[in-house]
């Protein structure tokens, strides 16, 4: 409600600043307005640090930590970063600080693994999408999508791979005849039908 008032707008906490001015020495200390300034000189400093330095500080500190740790096994942090990489192993700069402070023979481990000569994992295998599914809806709206068939019949394949089953034995294991199947208690079929 006071937002963007002339109030809030000029409001310095000088109030609240100043109980902590005892924690100063000197004049800062001993002058209201002294320490005031300085206090208002740090948390700017700091908020700008904070805002502007601190997380390129810490990850450079992570990143040579890591450099260091890789040295010492021959290597470094930008080809062990591209190893990494390349063997598809998801491990952050602070996990591998952490690593090579606490756990050296896991970090050795993590090394020899990028400086073997293993092959990195298979891509992710996607489902292949059937030719039908870019086939146009037909223009009677009782008959199925080509693809919608497609769908059916993969996943009619898939219940008659389960194994034994009621189910298999009644068609015999015929895909074509589990997917008609539903055609004798269609009651609309049957209607038009007859």
């Amino acid at each position: 409600m006071l937002r963007r008032t002339p109030l809030v707008c000029h409001y310095r906490a000088s109030l609240e600043l100043d109980r902590i001015r005892s924690m100063l020495r000197g004049r800062a200390r001993l002058e209201r307005k002294v320490g005031l300034k300085r206090l208002f000189f740090l948390m700017r400093t700091q908020t700008r640090y904070r805002v502007e330095q601190q997380s390129h500080w810490n990850r450079a500190i992570v990143r040579k930590n890591v450099d260091s740790a890789a040295h010492e096994h021959g290597t470094g942090w930008p080809q062990l970063r591209n190893e990494l990489g390349r063997q598809n192993i998801l491990l952050l700069p602070r996990s591998q600080q952490m690593l090579a402070q606490y756990e050296p023979l896991a970090f050795r481990a993590v090394v020899e693994l990028c400086a073997s000569r293993i092959p990195p994992p298979p891509p992710p295998v996607f489902a292949k999408v059937p030719e039908e599914a870019y086939m146009p809806r037909p223009s009677n709206p009782q008959d199925a999508h080509p693809a919608a068939r497609v769908e059916l019949r993969r996943g009619v394949e898939r219940v008659l791979q389960c194994g034994p089953s009621k189910l298999r034995e009644a068609v015999h294991g015929d895909v074509d005849r589990l997917m008609e199947a539903w055609k004798e208690f269609d009651v609309a079929a049957g209607g038009r039908e007859k």
